[in-house]
């Protein structure tokens, strides 16, 4: 292709936050000394690593018409407000989970709780980690909806509303998530996590940004947004579902996680799921123990869950799954008329990548 929508991405991402971060540093300072901290974690965070995956698509919703346009300064914001509207919700993300590692560096709350520590702060160490860390996300969405706001007035407004739509899914999600993750083993289901992948990955991770260049591009139309949707919804899906596999079977070095940490949250993963459907029962018992009761899974517990992924063919049947979804999105881009030759070969070889990526 004769323009490279990464590189771009990562580049225009880079420029508009680091300008960004700055006017944000100004005001803190201005404020108060004390906020240099909040400041610089903001930046640190963001910055620090992240392929610019969701900025990649905004860019390619913009391009969906005429590939290669010149980019003005309403994307730019744009493909930035996503990026930093994907670091609030890790960071909140991170909090939840309990994770400590993030982008091959400390989670927000868990730089904070050591801040804590090593200054010497009268407060509950851990309580005040995350009460910051849930500070940091807060700002961090709040200079999102900045970014977005400030676009020009013909587009400020439908890219908002877009943006509201799309965190309002990211939260069912969420919630639904965090639900599944306290119910017995046995009471989720496959359409339960499909579910969840479709509202927190699908639609925020995929769907949203291609929508948000299409409007930001004023050249979107009903039809363009809806092809783009046939397209996004299964090609999110396969991306959270090999996402699962990597979590499961990946090296930190890959994943930016610890190893196990899906099964130390107890994720009731659709690995996870169909094990639990095809082992015998003293497997399924086995597994209720780990992800039905209280107790702290141990490595031994996540060495038996990768054991037994395996061996039910829960793992087979996840990538025969994988395969149904991408067959479902490479039809959707069989079916475009609205998009032009170039997006659809992009949007093509992207799904590829999401869908088969290395563990």
């Amino acid at each position: 292709m004769a323009s490279d929508p990464v590189s771009i991405a990562k580049s225009v991402v880079e420029q508009e936050l680091s300008r960004l971060f700055g006017e944000v540093e100004a005001a803190a300072k201005h404020t108060s000394p004390r906020l240099s901290q909040l400041a610089w974690i903001i930046r640190d965070f963001t910055l620090r690593g992240g392929k610019r995956f969701r900025a990649t698509l905004v860019l390619a919703g913009f391009w969906s018409r005429r590939w290669g346009r010149e980019l003005d300064d309403d994307v730019r914001k744009v493909m930035a407000s996503v990026e930093l509207l994907q670091s609030y919700l890790l960071v909140h993300d991170d909090i939840m989970d309990r994770d400590e590692i993030r982008r091959g560096g400390p989670t927000a709350h868990a730089w904070f709780r050591d801040v804590c520590v090593k200054e010497g702060l009268l407060a509950d160490c851990p309580h005040y980690g995350v009460s910051q860390g849930i500070t940091v996300g807060d700002l961090l969405e709040s200079l999102a909806v900045r970014l977005l706001s400030s676009t020009s007035p013909d587009v400020a407004r439908p890219l908002i509303s877009r943006y509201t739509d799309g965190l309002m899914k990211v939260a069912f999600g969420q919630y639904l998530d965090v639900l599944l993750a306290s119910l017995p083993l046995e009471q989720v289901s496959e359409q339960d996590v499909i579910t969840v992948h479709t509202l927190k990955t699908a639609s925020y991770t995929v769907e949203l940004p291609l929508h948000l260049g299409a409007i930001v591009s004023r050249e979107s139309s009903t039809k363009l947004l809806n092809e783009l949707s046939k397209y996004a919804i299964p090609a999110g899906v396969a991306f959270q579902l090999r996402d699962d596999i990597i979590g499961l079977f990946g090296k930190t070095e890959v994943t930016g996680k610890p190893v196990g940490s899906d099964v130390v949250q107890k994720k009731k993963t659709l690995l996870v799921v169909k094990a639990y459907e095809f082992a015998g029962e003293s497997e399924r018992t086995r597994l209720r123990e780990i992800y039905s009761t209280g107790k702290q899974p141990s490595v031994d517990d996540v060495n038996f869950v990768v054991r037994t992924v395996e061996e039910t063919g829960a793992l087979d049947y996840t990538l025969r799954v994988i395969d149904r979804y991408v067959a479902e999105a490479n039809r959707a881009i069989d079916e475009m008329t609205e998009t032009s030759r170039e997006a659809r070969e992009f949007l093509r070889e992207l799904l590829l990548k999401m869908a088969y990526r290395e563990v």
